[in-house]
């Protein structure tokens, strides 16, 4: 039974590692930018490396004026989203980077895209959109970009429930709510309505969570730490962010539910105010398709700042030896005072190499306050150190 267990694991993890080295998988990030730009304090000086996911949060850390930033994911449609981002902010106007955004749709996007677009980009870019620009073409079963990408597939088939439920006029409601009294009041009406037999089973799929992008190591850390496992996480977590926090500019649920955002419920590399300081900025980021480890060799230096979102989990089990190695090079690369910020499905640190708690300082009380202000409420911690 063990070899079968671990033959089903392997198979599993090897499948997870096909979907997100292939695919979009994340088309807007899942990390708040609020919390991580007061932790990290970003400014003329720093020198920033992170993982690329959708890019949003690269332009976000921008508004900081940083001296230089490193994007950095070893799945190419990752980068070629956010080169699609930074060609809209440096060559086209507003108005077009919000249609194809902000609404996630935009009427001519393949004429817009080969006249005006496509030769910004890199040949990977360039390979991406090619194939790939109809994203932004809505048609009848999928009316958005946001519904696009392995993880917009299963917010598609969200939305698709919530519509056939009749409801979509409630959750707008939700969305809308002018305070935390009403948000209860609607969310405890619309929860038990979107559990059914079939709900329930689908998201304790392996193959429903690698869709989100979420690895077995993370599953793993999940279902040890809640007795219900994912779907009692899950509807904690829901629960959490639609009573316990404002919804008013929780765009991660909004876009996530209704397939775009609004010109006030939206990241801020999206709102109107802030354009020319991006368009002004935007060269200051360089996307590199690579691993961490890999890029960290090729490019040796002394960075300020390393934002690893939750790719921490993705090799604690798996992988020991390879997260063994990445923090080994994180701290050749760091100096006094580098900041290390990322996300985790579990709670402690024990999954990471003893040597790095000789070298880092983690600020527990201060991540754990912040923690529980964060929009998208789907990882169990924020971790955030400090070399010293």
């Amino acid at each position: 039974m063990n070899k079968l267990s671990s033959i089903v694991e392997n198979l599993q993890h090897r499948i997870f590692e096909s979907v997100v080295s292939n695919n979009l998988v994340y088309n807007t990030c899942w990390e708040d930018p609020r919390i991580d730009r007061q932790l990290l304090n970003l400014d003329s000086d720093s020198n920033v490396v992170m993982l690329t996911s959708a890019g949003c949060n690269a332009l976000d850390y921008l508004l900081d004026h940083p001296k230089r930033i490193h994007c950095v994911d070893s799945n190419p449609a990752q980068n070629a989203l956010l080169e699609l981002k930074i060609a809209l902010i440096a060559h086209a106007g507003y108005p077009l980077l919000w249609d194809f955004f902000g609404e996630g749709q935009s009427t001519g996007a393949n004429i817009i895209y080969n006249q005006d677009l496509r030769h910004h980009l890199s040949p990977v870019g360039q390979s991406f959109w090619d194939k790939n620009i109809s994203y932004f073409t809505p048609n009848s079963s999928q009316p958005s970009f946001y519904f696009r990408g392995t993880a917009g597939k299963f917010a598609l088939m969200i939305h698709n429930r919530i519509m056939r439920k009749g409801l979509y006029p409630q959750m707008l409601r939700l969305l809308n709510a002018e305070n935390l009294s009403e948000q209860e009041y609607f969310f405890d009406e619309i929860e038990p309505k979107l559990w059914n037999a079939f709900q329930k089973w689908l998201i304790q799929q392996p193959a429903t969570m690698t869709m989100l992008g979420v690895p077995s190591t993370q599953r793993k850390m999940i279902e040890d730490r809640y007795k219900g496992g994912l779907l009692h996480f899950v509807r904690s977590s829901l629960k959490h962010v639609f009573t316990r926090l404002p919804l008013h500019d929780n765009y991660f649920w909004r876009v996530y539910v209704t397939g775009s955002y609004t010109p006030d419920c939206c990241p801020n590399y999206l709102l109107e105010r802030h354009f020319d300081t991006l368009r002004q900025s935007v060269h200051k980021i360089t996307t590199h398709t690579s691993t961490l480890l890999k890029f960290l060799k090729r490019n040796p230096g002394t960075y300020s700042h390393f934002v690893l979102l939750d790719h921490q989990d993705w090799l604690a089990d798996s992988k020991p030896r390879l997260l063994a190695e990445e923090w080994r090079e994180i701290l050749k690369n760091s100096t006094a005072g580098s900041k290390i910020l990322f996300r985790s499905a579990g709670r402690a640190l024990n999954f990471l190499p003893e040597f790095v708690f000789d070298h880092v300082e983690f600020q527990q009380e201060k991540t754990k306050k912040l923690h529980q202000k964060d929009r998208v409420g789907t990882y169990e911690t924020t971790h955030f150190g400090i070399v010293h």
